[in-house]
């Protein structure tokens, strides 16, 4: 025991001194995590679409792409023959083409194109680049070429690709130097600098380059190390014990207070958060006769938590509340009507950390009164 308390507290140390770092490198706000752009393949086509255009807001006119054909020069995935004009381009992303819709598509009046299918996490559809490049070629003949973005450089499917001339380019590597050329070039416009900053920095957290992901791997070398690993893999063993501890013997009394507080009774009990099927919080109204407020876990392990209204007993409902709920609320099944949770809808380190700080507490006291106001005027 003497040796996982010393290493907790060597643990405690690197936590702390990279959280001052990062406090004041002020790397933690950034504009596309808190505007949720995460994997949506079209958001990203869309902000890289704006800096590609020549009469964007941005007000460089043809330097972004340029800078961006250059990346592409320099790094061998076009050569010198391809000389695209910078006369009368045109940027346009979600391109209907009569078999698909081509993420980016960019063309002059020299009827040169390019093309780039953008993939985040999404999985190839049939033979979707055979499809542009037959697009491309009915077009522009040979003056075009084929890019398939992704986040590491991956090739496309074999279904895909088969019989296809393309180019992979990556965000970890070829838009990030392209961006980076962008920054030098936008260096005394300030908002369009700290624009093009931000979004780096956003994609390398989304490719694992950014300084908390350094900041993990920092610390997965010191647990891996001999002296260290015994006392790891024995907290390891027992992570799972202590979320489930923390769940039941700090979470659930701290509901039970904020349901007193609202005149409401907490039905939780505690459960083994991470093997229990559908695990979750029930509370009821003194006041409703037909349903109870109810938050749960769509699957195991703390993951995709929802909440809304559900029977208190099936046998028993009222379906004429029960319809007027499902309109208030984004989903239903046959018994219940519900939201996805805002905020923490997998309970990972930082929802458990919430937990600790009371911070959970508050958002679930912040849901509920919503449920409540909503039912004022029904018969629940």
């Amino acid at each position: 025991m003497n040796e996982i308390n010393i290493l907790l507290e060597k643990i405690k140390l690197i936590i702390k001194y990279n959280a001052n770092f990062f406090e004041n490198e002020n790397t933690n706000f950034n504009i596309f995590h808190v505007c949720g752009v995460n994997h949506y393949e079209n958001t990203h086509s869309s902000i890289i679409a704006e800096f590609f255009k020549t009469d964007g807001t941005h007000g460089f006119k043809e330097k972004f792409l340029k800078a961006f054909l250059d990346v592409l020069l320099s790094e061998k995935i076009i050569d010198n023959n391809f000389n695209f004009s910078f006369s009368n381009v045109k940027v346009k992303t979600e391109f209907i083409i009569n078999n698909g819709r081509i993420d980016i598509i960019i063309t002059n009046t020299e009827k040169q194109a390019i093309i780039i299918e953008n993939k985040i996490y999404a999985e190839d559809q049939f033979k979707q680049l055979k499809r542009y490049s037959d697009y491309g070629k009915q077009e522009f003949k040979q003056n075009f070429i084929l890019l398939y973005l992704t986040l590491f450089g991956d090739e496309a499917s074999e279904q895909s690709r088969q019989n296809v001339e393309y180019k992979q380019i990556s965000y970890n590597h070829i838009v990030i130097e392209w961006l980076e050329r962008c920054v030098e070039i936008s260096a005394r416009n300030a908002v369009v600098r700290e624009t093009l900053i931000q979004y780096i920095n956003y994609i390398k957290k989304l490719t694992g380059q950014d300084m908390k992901t350094r900041s993990n791997n920092e610390l997965i070398e010191f647990l891996s190390k001999k002296e260290n690993i015994q006392a790891a893999l024995l907290i390891g063993q027992n992570i799972n014990a202590v979320i489930n501890n923390i769940v039941n013997n700090i979470f659930i009394p701290q509901l039970t207070n904020l349901c007193n507080e609202l005149n409401l009774i907490n039905m939780s009990s505690e459960c083994d958060w991470f093997n229990e099927s559908w695990a979750g919080f029930q509370i009821k109204n003194p006041n409703w006769k037909y349903f109870k407020i109810a938050l749960e876990f769509e699957a195991k392990g703390l993951r995709n938590c929802i909440i809304g209204f559900n029977h208190i007993d099936i046998k028993e409902r009222n379906d004429i509340t029960f319809n007027e709920l499902k309109n208030l609320m984004k989903r239903n099944n046959t018994n219940w009507a519900w939201n996805d949770f805002p905020v923490y809808q997998s309970w990972n380190n930082d929802a458990i950390i919430a937990i600790l700080n009371g911070e959970m507490a508050e958002i679930f006291k912040t849901e509920i009164k919503k449920l409540l106001d909503i039912t004022n005027n029904l018969t629940m």
